[in-house]
């Protein structure tokens, strides 16, 4: 749980919140982008990502979301789909995710970490490209 003090009072956020904010900036890239856990994996079975699409985040959570002193720090794994630009993607994705967290919750995000696990065509090649801002 995230709170933050203002003046008008306690606004709380739990980081389950978040983490749908950052799916939603995510799904905006029509399947160029999916989040995958650190190793690359991809959310399988008959309904992938169901958990994330409901906002629910388990131990195995691909989305490292923390508070710290100097603000929001937001670390999330992806794969790319073959023939995508990494840097174009990725830079879009950071920019995209930085503004959806400050325009829905007021905090601007003191990091926005993307990191590349895996590019994929038929199969998973595995990558390590961390983009941050």
């Amino acid at each position: 749980m995230i709170t933050i003090e203002s003046d008008l009072g306690t606004i709380s956020l739990s980081k389950a919140a978040i983490g749908r904010i950052i799916t939603e900036a995510v799904d905006s890239f029509n399947g160029k982008v999916m989040i995958s856990n650190h190793k690359g994996k991809v959310s399988g079975g008959k309904v992938p990502g169901f958990v994330s699409k409901i906002g629910g985040m388990d131990e195995s959570s691909p989305m490292d979301i923390t508070m710290s002193e100097s603000g929001l720090d937001i670390k999330v794994f992806v794969v790319l789909r073959f023939g995508t630009s990494i840097t174009q993607v990725t830079n879009h994705l950071v920019d995209e995710i930085h503004n959806k967290v400050k325009e829905m919750t007021g905090m601007e995000p003191n990091s926005v970490a993307v990191v590349v696990t895996g590019m994929i065509s038929k199969n998973i090649a595995p990558r390590h490209i961390e983009v941050t801002r």
